[in-house]
Order: C-alpha cells, then sequence, then structure tokens
C-alpha cells in the first residue's frame, strides 16, 4: 500500500508534491504565530493535585510575590565597612522603589551561630550584620566558614520581593 502510493503520488508528481509541502508548511508557520504555550508550573501539575490546591488557597488568601535575586561583587573583603554601607545603601533604594514590598539580604539575616547561644536568648535579642555588638572575626561570620570566592567574585544575592509585577 504504501509502495503503491509513494511510487503513483510522490514520484509521479514530484514538482505538486514539494508545492503542496511548501504550501503546507508556509501556511503551518503562518499560523504558528498564534500559537501560545503556557510553560507555568501550574500547567506541569494535575488540577487535582493536594498541594496544587494549597498552593492556590494560600495564595489566595495572602497574595502572590514576585522575587528578584541581585548579585553583589564587593572589590574588597565583604565585611569591610565601606561594603557593608554600600550594601545597605543598595538595600534602602531597592526598598524605596514603587512595587517593593520587602528586601532581605546579608545584612538583615539573623546570625543564630555568630556566637552560638541558645535559642532562649535569641527570642529577644537577635544579632545581624548590622548590631553594633557582633564581632566579625567569629567563626560564623568569617570568610573561611561562608566565602570561598576572592574579591571581585559573587558571594550573596540580595533578595526583593515585589508588591506588583514588574512592569
Amino acid at each position: 500500500m504504501v509502495k503503491f502510493v509513494y511510487d503513483r503520488l510522490i514520484l509521479a508528481y514530484p514538482k505538486t508534491v514539494l508545492l503542496t509541502m511548501l504550501l503546507l508548511v508556509a501556511v503551518l508557520g503562518y499560523e504558528a504565530r498564534n500559537l501560545e504555550i503556557d510553560a507555568s508550573a501550574e500547567t506541569l501539575i494535575l488540577e487535582n493535585d493536594k498541594d496544587l490546591q494549597f498552593t492556590r488557597l494560600v495564595a489566595e488568601r495572602y497574595g502572590g510575590s514576585d522575587f528578584l535575586v541581585i548579585s553583589y561583587i564587593p572589590n574588597e573583603d565583604l565585611f569591610a565597612d565601606a561594603v557593608l554601607a554600600d550594601l545597605a545603601n543598595l538595600r534602602d533604594e531597592l526598598e524605596a522603589l514603587d512595587g517593593v514590598a520587602s528586601v532581605l539580604s546579608i545584612l538583615d539575616v539573623p546570625l543564630l551561630e555568630s556566637p552560638p547561644r541558645p535559642i532562649k536568648e535569641l527570642v529577644g535579642d537577635v544579632q545581624t550584620l548590622e548590631s553594633p555588638t557582633i564581632d566579625k572575626e567569629l567563626p560564623g561570620i568569617s570568610k573561611q566558614s561562608n566565602l570561598s570566592q576572592p574579591p571581585g567574585q559573587p558571594r550573596f544575592a540580595h533578595n526583593c520581593s515585589a508588591s506588583q509585577p514588574a512592569r
């Protein structure tokens, strides 16, 4: 059957077959501009998935958020006062932008083990890199324990949560 179709149609009328194929490809190519592909994570999950339903419930109740990660590459030691001041300025400028709900950087992250303390002590007094009593030479903060990159290499990222989508 296939040999018959091939011999009788394709080999007998090669120009017509090529023109038909070219026309078909042109029409499909033209219509491909209307093709929309939804590559979101939700399309990859079944509608009755319990985790998806829970995620939708949380997003409906508390709202969704977008994230922007910014990598910062200092030209000197990450814990130098000038670099930390530059990070604080960057954080403050990002927080002042319209649509930015919050900014999280290494300046704001609690230092739970610098120095190591029981959880009971941390409840009322959580130390950050901006705390005046923090010792930047402690093992939990030192370059050897957290950073393996030399100056000029990425070391951390700012994480921004936007209250509205980026424009």
